[in-house]
């Protein structure tokens, strides 16, 4: 397996290169690989420290079709599941880790713009792995908190369209499948939509400009910027049990490889907040980051370029990175 290396400075520094269309060409290198490691901290009003932490990783696959231009199939894994620095310990953190192994590896096609446009592609697996998971629990656990936690994923996981539906109230979905590959204009700057689940399981769209820097960075990215903001509507101050004029910001960054445009880091803040004194009073806060810490190229495999049903990709996984969520 060849690992990729980061570009030189004196390579990565320089004007950005955009398509035709004016906008970031997305096309990942087939037979790649990424490790993403995943921090989600919530704040509540008043505190430094993060009321609730979670952490995890994110293993990526990216496998591209023989006969089908610029399609490509991607195999998403989520692994070693932290909350507030330790493993699942209460009954409901342990259903969802138990569940997670079900639904994950999940596959599905992307375009040139890396929009899924087929779906979940593997539910088969998913159900034959949520048959075991579904046992296991039964096993495990008794009562009717149990039961009816099987009900409702029996009922999620069996449904192909309301699954997908579920996970794109997923942070991290929202975040790798984010547009960023549209056209952008001669200031290099786009009107744009992001969703983002402030609410839990529940997308808000976040309407706001997005820009791209004029020149790689110094590591060899694109630097795309996200910045929305606006006042808090009346049906959202009930769904956030908000009562006052409040406002909420969300700052979105992200760094594409400069090489075919693949996510290599994304952080977003969003804060909602209120005015007092001409100081601004954070009510809530979220933050999420997603940051590179494995990426390398398999080689390639002349019988077979895509194997719908093998979901195994070896992963090497660079050192410090749980010593850094522990620590």
């Amino acid at each position: 397996m060849e690992k990729v290396s980061n570009l030189s400075n004196s390579a990565a520094q320089g004007k950005i290169k955009l398509n035709i269309d004016h906008a970031i060409d997305f096309a990942p290198r087939p037979r790649s690989t990424k490790g993403y490691g995943i921090t989600i901290k919530y704040y509540d009003e008043g505190d430094q420290e993060a009321t609730k932490r979670l952490d995890y990783q994110i293993h990526l696959k990216v496998n591209q079709f023989r006969d089908e231009h610029k399609v490509w199939q991607l195999c998403i894994d989520k692994t070693e599941l932290f909350i507030d620095r330790h493993e699942p310990d209460f009954v409901g953190e342990q259903l969802a880790s138990m569940a997670m192994g079900a639904i994950y590896p999940l596959k599905v096609d992307v375009n040139s713009r890396n929009e899924v446009f087929r779906g979940i592609v593997n539910h088969n697996e998913i159900l034959d792995r949520w048959k075991q998971v579904a046992e296991k629990i039964s096993d495990k656990y008794e009562g009717k908190y149990a039961e009816l936690y099987l009900e409702k994923m029996e009922r999620k996981i069996s449904d192909r369209f309301e699954l997908e539906y579920a996970l794109r109230a997923d942070m991290f979905w929202n975040v790798f499948f984010h547009p960023q590959y549209l056209k952008y204009d001669g200031n290099l700057s786009q009107k744009s939509t992001l969703l983002f689940p402030v609410i839990a399981y529940k997308n808000m769209a976040f309407e706001g400009i997005q820009s791209v820097e004029p020149n790689y960075t110094d590591y060899g990215t694109f630097k795309v910027n996200f910045f929305s903001e606006r006042e808090l509507t009346e049906e959202q101050k009930i769904q956030m049990r908000q009562e006052g004029p409040l406002k909420m910001r969300l700052n979105a960054a992200f760094d594409l490889d400069q090489n075919g445009a693949l996510l290599k880091h994304a952080r977003v803040d969003w804060n909602l907040y209120r005015k007092e004194n001409g100081k601004e009073i954070s009510i809530k806060r979220i933050t999420f980051s997603a940051y590179e810490i494995e990426s390398s190229i398999q080689k390639a495999d002349q019988q077979l370029l895509i194997q719908e049903g093998n979901s195994s990709f070896p992963v090497e996984k660079k050192k410090g990175f749980w010593a850094r969520v522990l620590g």
